[in-house]
C-alpha cells in the first residue's frame, strides 16, 4: 500500500510539474491528464516458449492513470511525455477432471498476477485535424517502466460428485502473496522494462479526448539471474483506453 501511495504522489506531482511548465513557457505546449481500463497479459517467447502458455493466459483487467505534455514542434507534429500509473499482469485458468473410486472431482484454479508499475513514455505525436470539432492523434514511442509493487492471488474450487448417489461436496481455497522485483534469483520479476506504445485517439476542440493504446513490452520480465542460455523470454502486451481532458 506504501508503495502504491507512493506511485500515487509521483504522478501528482508530475502533474504540477508539467501545468508549472506550460504556465511558465508561454508556447503551444499543452498539459492534460487521461485514465481508463487496462487488458493486460503475459507474453512467452523464445528456444523453449510453451505456446499453451500463451493460449491459455487471459486479460487481468486493471486501471491506467497518466499525466502529460504536448510540446509543438512543427505543423500537427508535437512531441509527448508524460508520467503514467499502469496497472499490468495477467491471469490464467484451469479446469481438470479425475475419476477414482467412482467420484469424480472437478478443479477449477485461477492465479492471477497483478503488476503496478511506474510508466514514462515519449510520444511522437501527429495530428489530423477534422475540421472545426477537433483532431485524429496518431502516437508511437517507446517507454520505460519500473515495477514497484504487486500480488499474486490464487483461487481453487473442488467439486467431488459420488457416481453412485450422486451427491456432492465442495471445497474453496485461497491464498495471495506479494511480489518482489529484481535481478536475483529469488526474486519474481524484473524491476525494470521498456517497450513501445502505439496511440490512437480523438481529440475534440473542448479538450476532452477519447483513445486506446497498445503497449509493446521488449524486454525480459524473467529476473537476470534465473535466465538460462536459452532466449526464453516473458514480455507485457497491454491494450489501454482512456478518457482524457487537455487545455
Amino acid at each position: 500500500m506504501k508503495k502504491l501511495l507512493l506511485s500515487a504522489s509521483v504522478v501528482l506531482l508530475a502533474t504540477g510539474a508539467f501545468a508549472q511548465t506550460t504556465t511558465m513557457s508561454g508556447s503551444d505546449a499543452r498539459f492534460g491528464i487521461k485514465a481508463g481500463v487496462n487488458l493486460a497479459r503475459f507474453h512467452s517467447s523464445g528456444d523453449n516458449s510453451n505456446e499453451a502458455y500463451n493460449d491459455n493466459v487471459k486479460d487481468n483487467v486493471g486501471f491506467n492513470v497518466t499525466a502529460f505534455a504536448d510540446f509543438g514542434v512543427g505543423n500537427n507534429f508535437f512531441i509527448q511525455p508524460g508520467i503514467s500509473l499502469q496497472n499490468k499482469g495477467a491471469k490464467f485458468e484451469s479446469t481438470t477432471s479425475l475419476t477414482a473410486n467412482n467420484i469424480t472431482t472437478t478443479t477449477v484454479s485461477s492465479n492471477k498476477t497483478s503488476l503496478m508499475t511506474i510508466e514514462v513514455p515519449v510520444n511522437a505525436v501527429f495530428r489530423i485535424p477534422t475540421g472545426d470539432a477537433g483532431a485524429i492523434q496518431i502516437s508511437a514511442g517507446p517507454y520505460i517502466g519500473f515495477n514497484v509493487s504487486g500480488k499474486n492471488k490464487l483461487e481453487s474450487t473442488a467439486t467431488a460428485v459420488n457416481n453412485t448417489n450422486n451427491s456432492s461436496s465442495t471445497i474453496t481455497s485461497s491464498g495471495e502473496n506479494d511480489l518482489s522485483f529484481g535481478s536475483a534469483t529469488d526474486k519474481n520479476y524484473s524491476s525494470t522494462e521498456f517497450g513501445a506504445n502505439f496511440g490512437l485517439a480523438y481529440r475534440l476542440n473542448s479538450g476532452i479526448s477519447v483513445g486506446a493504446n497498445y503497449g509493446l513490452g521488449l524486454s525480459n520480465l524473467i529476473p537476470k539471474d534465473s535466465r538460462t542460455n536459452n532466449d526464453n523470454k516473458l514480455t507485457n502486451r497491454v491494450l489501454g483506453f482512456s478518457v482524457g481532458y487537455s487545455f
